[in-house]
This record gives structure tokens, C-alpha cells and sequence, in this order.
């Protein structure tokens, strides 16, 4: 059952939910480069971004064929509890190699379960399109000022400051989910009914396909600046303030919600995202890279808030959302390694280019499924 109105409690547990979830993938290159600035190569740091996003994934496939029966407020504060304290941990008892990948499969569990709840959660909404697009707007503006205040901490209190600054600001804002306690009680549907549907495949296809290549050279941002030669705190900067630009995607895709034909606005942000990748992968200077950045960035929230409207629109119960949601963060986990695979023996231009191919190969494939599916479903109330 869908909710007649969208409280603004509704709305800022969707925007912390959302902010918290995307912690991790949003700050790998801040957490990969500190990593890295301790003695760790590319094969290794990327393979700490696999065990942390891939635990993320995991974590909400499997929560995936029963989230509709949970609840939210529960799902989200025990996640938000477990991320909180692998980054305490993190920071205390840095400890062995095998220890840093158990600490980091620990948070990824629990971003996966606070991502689960707050897709749950926000499914419900009147109009699922804006209240995700709105949640996405304001998790960039979580992640951006996190992203200004891990560099301090790592000056402040060394290294593996910015990992301590990541647990306080989970322990700040996440008694604002507790609004989640107000969801409403979603529909029982047969999982095995709802996952043997082609569109749904087709969805999450595309939807990790889009993943892989952006999660392989999103990873290594901070890497291709300093191969650039980018002064460190430009590069910030620079990640900041266009993560920050990244709202401007999600307000267009807030306002095109239940406007704008959804298989168009889906083709749109794919190809939009994979020319950003190209910008990046082959940038020749500051100037070059920050395009790529800012471009990736605004594409890259206006095309996932897109996906979820889509995933609410064949699947009220949020499931569909949550599995999306997983394989695509499993597919951003498998990017990390490939992108320290290719960091390491290839080029950064090679990497732009993956994240273009993975953006747009999947369009003639699958979109005539999902396609052929929205046109079946009611649209969404303006």
C-alpha cells in the first residue's frame, strides 16, 4: 500500500538512509588512496573495496526476497549500528591485511542493511520517483560534507583518521531513520514469481552493468588526479564540489518524475554516465578531470534515482529495489579489483572506456523488456 502523503520525516530518513548506505562507495578513493598512502598497492586496496561493497551487496540480495516483511526502522538501526562500529575498529585495531578486509566486510554488511531499509521504506512513498530522487539530492549533500572533513581527520589524527570521522558522522545523523517506524505495511508477494520476470532481470542487468565500469573507475579518481599531478587538495576539492553538483542530477530527476516517459529518461542517464567515464578516463588535466567528475556525478544520481522509480513502478513492495540495489553494488565490488587489475598493468583511458561500455552495451538488449513492462504498469501520481 502506497502512502497517500510524503512526510518530511519520511523524506530526511530517505535522505540519511541514503546517505549512509552510499558511505562507503562514495569515499572509496579517499579511503583507497589513505590505504594506499600506507603501504598498500592497487590489487590490494581494490580488493578492500571488493570485501566492503561486495559485503554491501550480499547483504541486500539476500535481504531482498523477504525486506517487504521486516522492519524498516529495526533493518536500518542495526546497520547502521554494525557500519558504525567496523570503522571504530578500523581506526583502533588497523591490525593485519586479513583483519582490515574483515573490518571492511563488516561495514559493507551493514551499509547493505540501512540501503535495504531506507529502499523499502521510500517505495511506499505517493511518488516514489521524487522521494528518491530528493533522498539522493540529500545524500550527496551528506557524503560531500563527509568528504571535506575525512582529509581534516586524516591531517588531525593520522591515516586512518578519515575511517574515525565516518564512524562519528553514522553515530550523528542515524537516530533520523527512526522515522522509518512509521512505514506502512508493504504487500506479500512470492519471491519466486517476482524474480523469474524477464523485466526484472533485464533490470538488474542493466543496473549492474552500469556498476561495474563506473565502480572500476570511480575507485581509482583519486589516482588518476595524482597521476595528473593534481595538488592533494584539489583533488578534494575537486571530489567535493562535484559530488555536491551531483543534486543537480537528482533534481531533474526529481522533477521529470511521473512527467517524463521513464524507458527515455533511463537512455539518457546510461549514455550520459558512460561519456562522463570517457572524460575522466582519458582527462589531461585539472580542468579535464573536473569535467569528467562533475559530468560523471550528475548523470550518475540522475540516472540511479531513475532506476529505483523504475524498480517502485514493477514492484510496489520495494523488492525489486533492494535487489537492484544489491547486484548493483556487487557489480560496483567486482569494479574495485578489475580497476586495480587495470590500474596496475593497463591505463586510466582503459578504464574510461570500460565504464562507457558497461553503461550502454546492455540498452538493446534489455530496455525492450523493461519497456514492454512499464508500459503495462499504472503511472506514478505527480
Amino acid at each position: 500500500m502506497a502512502r497517500r502523503t510524503d512526510s518530511l520525516a519520511l523524506i530526511a530518513a530517505v535522505v540519511i538512509g541514503n546517505g549512509i548506505a552510499h558511505i562507503g562507495t562514495s569515499t572509496m578513493p579517499l579511503q583507497v588512496g589513505a590505504l594506499m598512502d600506507l603501504g598498500l598497492n592497487g590489487r590490494e586496496a581494490g580488493l578492500f573495496g571488493f570485501f566492503q561493497i561486495g559485503a554491501l551487496a550480499l547483504s541486500m540480495i539476500a535481504l531482498a526476497p523477504f525486506i517487504h516483511r521486516a522492519r524498516s526502522v529495526t533493518v536500518a538501526m542495526i546497520g547502521a549500528t554494525l557500519a558504525l562500529g567496523a570503522h571504530m575498529l578500523m581506526y583502533f585495531m588497523p591490525g593485519s591485511f586479513a583483519l582490515l578486509l574483515v573490518f571492511a566486510a563488516l561495514a559493507g554488511t551493514g551499509y547493505g542493511l540501512v540501503f535495504a531499509a531506507t529502499i523499502t521504506g521510500g517505495s511506499t512513498a505517493a511518488n516514489p520517483d521524487r522521494v528518491y530522487a530528493i533522498g539522493n539530492g540529500g545524500a550527496v549533500a551528506y557524503v560531500v560534507a563527509l568528504m571535506f572533513v575525512m582529509p581534516l581527520a586524516s591531517i588531525h589524527l593520522g591515516r586512518m583518521g578519515a575511517f574515525l570521522a565516518v564512524a562519528l558522522a553514522i553515530f550523528i545523523t542515524m537516530p533520523m531513520m527512526l522515522a522509518f517506524r512509521a512505514r506502512t505495511e508493504l504487500p506479500a508477494i512470492h519471491a519466486g514469481g517476482l524474480l523469474r520476470q524477464p523485466a526484472i532481470l533485464a533490470l538488474m542487468l542493466m543496473w549492474a552493468g552500469y556498476s561495474l565500469g563506473t565502480g572500476a573507475l570511480w575507485s581509482f579518481a583519486e589516482r588518476i588526479a595524482k597521476g595528473l599531478e593534481i595538488a592533494p587538495t584539489t583533488t578534494a576539492t575537486i571530489l567535493s564540489l562535484s559530488a555536491l553538483c551531483g543534486i543537480a542530477g537528482t533534481v531533474v530527476a526529481a522533477w521529470l518524475g511521473g512527467r517524463a516517459p521513464r524507458v527515455a529518461s533511463m537512455i539518457f542517464g546510461l549514455i550520459g554516465t558512460g561519456v562522463s567515464c570517457l572524460l575522466m578516463g582519458f582527462a589531461t588535466g585539472a580542468v579535464m578531470f573536473a569535467i569528467g567528475v562533475l559530468t560523471y556525478w550528475i548523470f550518475y544520481m540522475y540516472q540511479y534515482s531513475v532506476f529505483l522509480g523504475v524498480a517502485a513502478a514493477i514492484d510496489p513492495s520495494g523488492r525489486a529495489g533492494t535487489m537492484g540495489g544489491g547486484w548493483e553494488r556487487f557489480a560496483f565490488a567486482i569494479g574495485a579489483p578489475i580497476g586495480g587489475l587495470v590500474a596496475d598493468f593497463g591505463s586510466y583511458s582503459m578504464l574510461g572506456i570500460l565504464g562507457f561500455l558497461s553503461c550502454v552495451l546492455t540498452i538493446p538488449l534489455c530496455m525492450p523488456l523493461v519497456a514492454r513492462r512499464l508500459a503495462t504498469t499504472q503511472p506514478t501520481p505527480a
